[in-house]
């Protein structure tokens, strides 16, 4: 609908003028407003650069606030990529610009505004006259976009003109403005022109909330400033336009108590927190100086830990069969599956419409491996991997668990064949949530939160697994039940220093130095298992089996058994994935389960961490005996089995297999990922 319609409604209620309806449209602010406060903002212009999730909802609050007269930019166009956060993002909307959209819905609340437009978007070019005849500006820009910011500010600054800037962080909103009596931008972000862009950003971040309530929910490996991407949420926008308008208010009526720059003010709701204070110094404070190294630290972390994901082909069959690119980037889902100590046990034959999963038993051939059940369980993961894989390109999955064969370590067959996906084109890779977790999927050894997960979460995790013939999943999220099991895994876990078959196992698949994990292609970063620089000297020390004696004749070794058990209590849940039988095949569907569980986890945002001495070892007494075991170990694990019936009293111990033990739970992201050898070396000639 255009003005000229627009008034033509108005002018069939008897409203003929721009005076008239803002006595009736702005009436109910009178009371906070003064009737000439009220005409005073019809008066103020507001430049407001950027049309997305800040500035579009700045643009309607203060145009429903009564703010009639504004300069608008942007350059973008509306995508579904921005329904989450942006006013005017709508189907409707979708390939429009977002200018034109954003003042279409202006006019249809204020027909009578003022508004010219500038549809390049904020450039060097146009910037002077952006802010020519403007009284405050609010900042709409990405987050991204430094450098034109940078620009706004500075020369709004030359110019007079009072700059607000509110950032939408997790489910707060940090507010800052800038007027020429108090910091420039430069000042107080303490940014030049050498500085590279990640740093940049950076320290517009930590400016912007000096003293962060965000940070300790926000998944900080979310947090991509190399590809210029981040988490943002539509409560934090509007909490930003409702902030940022209030200080538009002050400065356009000359209200008192307007506090700029270096003053800070965050609110976040989530929280229930205020912080608001006084940065003298900027980010060139030493307190701000230290958090900003710490921060810069913990996403170069996470950066390290980003995985590399493949590109999705595009074409995944012809007419004679599967691509070589999909069956490669099947295999190479397949490989991302987890193993014990990262051993990588596997093996891969395809033609042109399958996949051949086979077990490499040289691969782990240690004390846990009992009958190379971990292997087994690794290698359904796989096959789990590629059944999901498989489904992202188009394409249905036959899975032939165990088929006849004249070579015994064949674990799997997968037919593939074109699904719902006619005409080779790659289905859409969201229709399983599950899909995109492959590649983020990775062993968390840090401490968790303690939250206990919610109840539709725990259901869903169950019902992930209900189509697997003889999975189950038990979970326990009460603390006196967690401690209990915190106690078991101590007792277990004191074998895997005081073994020394297992001992030399484990250390000879830790990757003491980086090259080697990066050469070898397998086993364990030694920054992967979170011990600190204590614990990584600890290992270090007692790599020989000699000295790991040594150290457990006086009783130091049990620090490896406390420090798993601390890890059970710092967490959230644990949970035990079974099987009905202890049959190959049922290992084989376990893993299938565990992987499928894994992934939903990852999916839901937690973390995970298996713990897998206490089922291996059950395993092996079972099967092997109790004469496996030295005599001090066979009292240990007497000790587990007296007391694991009444932790998870629904599993039949005598006919079930315990397939494996895991901590879950809400918490930080890792820093360091294991690595995966090429594809080629685990293809079959």
């Amino acid at each position: 609908m255009d003005r000229e319609a627009l008034t033509t409604t108005l002018q069939s209620l008897g409203i003929n003028s721009a005076q008239t309806y803002r006595e009736s449209a702005f009436s109910r602010n009178i009371g906070l407003f003064s009737p000439g406060e009220q005409e005073r903002l019809a008066q103020v212009r507001a430049a407001i650069p950027g049309m997305g999730g800040v500035g579009g909802g700045h643009l309607i609050n203060l145009v429903r606030t009564g703010f009639g007269r504004f300069h608008l930019a942007d350059f973008d166009h509306f995508e579904p990529v921005n329904v989450n956060r942006q006013y005017g993002a709508a189907v409707p909307s979708f390939g429009r610009p977002k200018l034109e959209v954003l003042a279409s819905e202006a006019l249809a609340i204020n027909p009578f505004l003022d508004l010219k437009l500038f549809d390049k978007g904020l450039t060097l070019d146009n910037l002077e006259a952006f802010l020519t005849g403007v009284d405050v500006v609010l900042d709409g820009l990405d987050f991204f976009q430094f450098e034109i910011r940078r620009a706004l500010f500075n020369t709004a600054r030359a110019m007079g003109i009072p700059v607000i800037t509110a950032g939408p962080l997790g489910y707060s909103s940090a507010l800052l403005i800038f007027s020429p009596l108090g910091m420039s931008f430069d000042e107080y972000f303490d940014v030049q022109d050498s500085l590279p862009a990640q740093e940049k950003y950076l320290r517009f971040a930590m400016g912007l909330a000096p003293s962060p309530t965000h940070i300790a929910y926000m998944d900080l490996s979310r947090v991509d400033l190399e590809g210029g991407k981040g988490p943002s949420l539509n409560i934090a926008c509007q909490l930003c336009s409702a902030l940022a308008a209030t200080e538009a208010v002050r400065i356009a009526l000359g209200k008192p108590e307007l506090k700029p720059a270096p003053h800070f003010v965050q609110f976040d709701p989530y929280r229930q927190t205020l912080r608001k204070g006084r940065l003298i110094m900027g980010n060139r404070s030493p307190f701000q100086r230290a958090k900003i190294l710490y921060v810069r630290r913990v996403l170069q972390a996470t950066q390290r830990a980003r995985p590399v994901v493949p590109k999705r082909p595009a074409m995944p069959g012809t007419a004679g069969g599967l691509s070589v690119d999909a069956l490669t980037y099947l295999i190479r889902a397949g490989i991302q599956a987890p193993s014990g100590d990262n051993a990588q046990p596997w093996k891969f034959s395809r033609t042109t419409d399958a996949i051949d999963v086979y077990l490499n038993p040289q691969a782990d051939e240690s004390f846990f491996n009992i009958r190379q059940t971990a292997s087994v369980i690794a290698c359904g993961a796989a096959v789990e991997n590629i059944r999901l894989a498989a489904g992202s390109l188009g394409l249905e999955s036959a899975i032939d668990l165990l088929p006849p064969s004249e070579n015994d370590n064949l674990m799997a067959t997968i037919r593939l064949s074109p699904g719902a996906c006619q005409s080779n084109r790659v289905a859409d890779p969201l229709s399983n949530p599950l899909t995109d977790q492959i590649w983020n999927r990775c062993t968390n050894r840090r401490p968790y939160r303690k939250d206990v997960l919610p109840d539709w979460l725990q259901a869903d995790l169950q019902e992930r697994i209900q189509d697997i013939p003889g999975a189950g999943l038990h979970l326990l999220t009460t603390r006196p039940l967690i401690k209990r099991v915190a106690r078991m895994v101590y007792l277990a876990d004191r074998i895997r220093t005081e073994h020394q078959g297992l001992h030399e196992h484990f250390t000879s698949m830790v990757r003491f130095a980086d090259d080697d994990a990066r050469l070898s292609g397998d086993g364990l970063p030694l920054k992967n298992l979170e011990a600190g620089w204590a614990g990584e000297l600890f290992l270090r020390l007692t790599k020989p089996w000699s000295v790991m004696r040594a150290v457990n004749r006086i009783g130091l070794g049990r620090m490896v058994a406390m420090h798993s058990a601390q890890a059970i209590l710092a967490s959230g849940a644990v949970g035990m994935v079974v099987v009905s039988g202890m049959e190959k095949r049922d290992f084989l569907q376990g893993g299938q389960a565990l992987q499928r569980i894994w992934l939903a986890l990852e999916h839901h945002g937690l973390r995970m961490q298996p713990m897998t001495a206490l089922t291996l070892f059950h395993l092996r007494w079972k099967w092997e005996g109790p004469g496996s075991f030295s005599d001090t170990h066979q009292r240990l694990l007497e000790q587990v089995w007296q007391e694991i019936p009444g932790v998870f009293p629904d599993v039949d111990f005598q006919k079930q297999g315990l397939c494996m033990l895991f901590r879950t739970g809400y918490g930080p992201g890792i820093r360091h990922r294991t690595p995966r050898k090429d594809m080629r070396d685990f293809l079959l000639k």
